[in-house]
C-alpha cells in the first residue's frame, strides 16, 4: 500500500512539473537552460533541475524547427511563478478576457543526424568523453520562450531556421529566406518558459568504439541496434587457461 502511495505521489509531482504545448511535454522549472545544452536532468521534490555539463561545438549549422503557438491560462501561470526566482524575468501582458493574446515559441531540434555527427567529431572528444564516462547526461532538445513581438515577426518572414556556433561557446538562431540569411535571433534564458530533454542512444563502431547513434525523446527507447547504455560483453574464460 505504502509503495502505491510513493508511486502515486511521484506522478503527481511530475504532472505539475510539466505542461502541454503542440501535443508536446516540456518541463518548466527555475534552471538556466540552453538548446543544445548536455547536463542532468532529473526531479527533486516537486522541482525540475537540469544542471549544464557541456555545450557540443558545432562546425556545421543544425537544422531547427520554429512554431507560434498561443499563450493560454497555465502557460502564463506557469511562467509567472518562476518569476519568484528571478526578478529580470521578462514581463508577459496576458489578460485571459482580451481575444489576442501573447505568443509563445517553440525551438526544436530537427536535424538529429547532423547534431549526432558533430557530437561524434573529433572537437567534440570532451563532450563524448563525458557522454561515455558517465551514461546518464541528457540533452536540451527543444524550448519554449516568450520573444518580442519584433522577433516573432521575423520568425514568420523567414523559412528556414538553424542552430549556429559562431562564438565560442555561445549558440545564436539563424533565419534564412529563400536560401540566404536574413536575421539572427539571441535566446535569453530569462524569456524560457519550459523545455524538453531527450536521451542518447548508442552503437559500437567496427574500432570497437561507442559513438552516439541517436537522440530520443527521454520517454522513448531506442531502436534498431542501438542501445541505451553502453554494453560490454564479458569475455568468457577459455577453459583450457583453467
Amino acid at each position: 500500500m505504502l509503495k502505491k502511495i510513493v508511486v502515486l505521489m511521484i506522478i503527481i509531482c511530475t504532472a505539475c512539473q510539466t505542461t502541454k504545448i503542440k501535443n508536446d511535454h516540456y518541463k518548466f522549472s527555475s534552471s538556466v537552460v540552453e538548446l543544445g545544452s548536455i547536463g542532468t536532468s532529473k526531479l527533486s521534490y516537486t522541482e525540475n533541475i537540469f544542471e549544464p555539463k557541456g555545450l557540443p561545438k558545432l562546425e556545421n549549422n543544425i537544422r531547427i524547427e520554429i512554431g507560434v503557438v498561443p499563450y493560454n491560462r497555465k502557460l502564463n501561470k506557469i511562467y509567472k511563478s518562476k518569476a519568484k526566482y528571478n526578478q529580470n524575468q521578462t514581463k508577459v501582458a496576458f489578460i485571459d478576457s482580451l481575444p489576442i493574446k501573447p505568443e509563445l515559441v517553440t525551438i526544436k531540434i530537427l536535424d538529429i543526424a547532423g547534431l549526432v555527427q558533430e557530437i561524434n567529431a573529433d572537437y567534440n572528444a570532451n563532450i563524448l568523453k563525458l557522454l561515455t564516462d558517465t551514461q546518464n547526461l541528457k540533452i536540451i532538445s527543444s524550448l519554449a520562450v516568450s520573444l518580442p513581438v519584433e522577433e516573432i515577426a521575423k520568425i514568420r518572414q523567414s523559412d528556414a531556421f538553424y542552430l549556429t556556433n559562431n562564438q565560442y561557446k555561445k549558440y545564436t538562431i539563424s533565419l534564412f529566406k529563400g536560401g540566404k540569411k536574413t536575421d539572427t535571433i539571441d535566446i535569453n534564458p530569462e524569456t524560457i518558459v519550459a523545455y524538453q530533454v531527450s536521451s542518447f542512444c548508442w552503437v559500437k563502431s567496427i574500432k570497437g568504439t561507442w559513438n552516439v547513434a541517436d537522440i530520443v525523446n527521454e520517454k522513448n527507447s531506442c531502436s534498431g541496434i542501438t542501445k541505451r547504455k553502453i554494453t560490454e560483453k564479458k569475455n568468457n574464460k577459455d577453459l583450457f587457461d583453467m
